[in-house]
């Protein structure tokens, strides 16, 4: 509703010139200052059947702009229908809708306008699955890469944008043993650069480790995410990924890594990127602990798993589990 509002009354020219004069004046990727003219407004999406956002919502969230602590879910499919379902069973207001993408690959401008429609800031994870980093700077993607950005630009709205997630694992061909450090670092910092060179100044870089960091068995060995740290000019967020299954607590998933990350990106804001607690007799309490850990840590907001792969992550049938969520998320803005 809002988008046919506000194009309605978009004024183009205006828009152009000062988005234009913002480009010339930034030349770079950085979160840009949140007082643009005028807001873009994609063409509505057909599939998006989400709950209806408020004016101020969907400003902000296009702006980039979102209130911390936040909620998110992480979906595969149907972005609308699965946030209204979350936020009837959880009460909780999504700020922000993750998704996954191939890289390389076009940008799939209608995942991105079904998140902005409801208010929510996009998360897409590029997974570089069938390429190599050596590759990426090599330049053999260049031409792909600048179209997506360029479509990134023209989208208007800001999207957030993770290549390679978990890089610090075993289980990705993007991390060990196939990638070294040096090689995921440059890919990144190559990938970040043409962006700056198309002019997409509305993409927030968020970079997401793991929290495995030690050898899990024989063959499988995690690192320190401080090692995959493309640096500060180069990532806006830092996004941690973990899980608690049974028996585990938020200190014992996530402290180790926390303290890796404080160590190279004490400035960035953080937050959990993917999370969740598996079905157990003592999963209301794990959740308490979760939600304990994010305020303990100052940590940004969290974006719960609405998936099932290795455990039912999904909140839907687990009536206490969910009711102790709704609960707690409560008290987020």
């Amino acid at each position: 509703m809002w988008l046919k509002i506000l194009t309605a009354i978009a004024m183009p020219l205006v828009v152009a010139a000062a988005v234009g004069a913002l480009l010339v004046k930034t030349h770079h990727t950085k979160v840009p200052a949140l007082s643009l003219p005028a807001i873009p407004s994609p063409a509505p999406s057909s599939s998006a059947k989400g709950p209806s956002p408020t004016l101020t919502a969907f400003e902000n969230a296009c702006r980039g702009k979102i209130p911390m602590p936040f909620a998110g879910i992480a979906v595969d499919d149907a972005i609308g229908q699965r946030v209204t379902a979350f936020h009837k069973m959880t009460g909780a207001r999504i700020r922000v809708v993750e998704f996954y993408n191939p890289f390389p690959g076009k940008f799939q401008t209608h995942q991105a306008q079904q998140a902005t429609e409801i208010g929510a800031l996009p998360l897409i994870q590029l997974n570089p699955r069938k390429i190599t980093m050596a590759d990426v700077v090599a330049g053999r993607y260049d031409n792909r890469i600048k179209s997506y950005a360029s479509a990134v630009k023209a989208f208007g709205c800001h999207v957030v944008l993770s290549f390679g997630h978990e890089m610090n694992g075993w289980w990705y061909p993007w991390g060990r043993p196939n990638t070294q450090p040096s090689a995921f670092i440059a890919a990144w910092r190559h990938i970040h650069d043409l962006f700056a060179a198309e002019g997409a100044t509305n993409v927030i870089w968020s970079w997401d480790p793991s929290h495995q960091y030690a050898e899990f068995k024989a063959g499988k060995v995690a690192s320190l995410a401080r090692e995959w740290y493309p640096g500060d000019n180069y990532v806006n967020w830092v996004g941690l990924d973990g899980y608690l299954n049974p028996g585990q607590n938020f200190k014992m998933v996530f402290a180790r890594q926390l303290a890796s990350i404080a160590s190279v990106a004490r400035s960035k804001p953080l937050y959990l990127a993917e999370t969740g607690v598996a079905p157990n007799v003592h999963e209301v309490s794990q959740i308490d602990d979760l939600f304990a850990g994010i305020k303990r840590n100052h940590i940004g907001g969290l974006i719960w798993f609405d998936q099932n792969a290795k455990q039912k992550w999904k909140l839907q049938g687990r009536t206490a589990a969910a009711a102790e969520y709704r609960k707690l998320v409560a008290s987020f803005p």
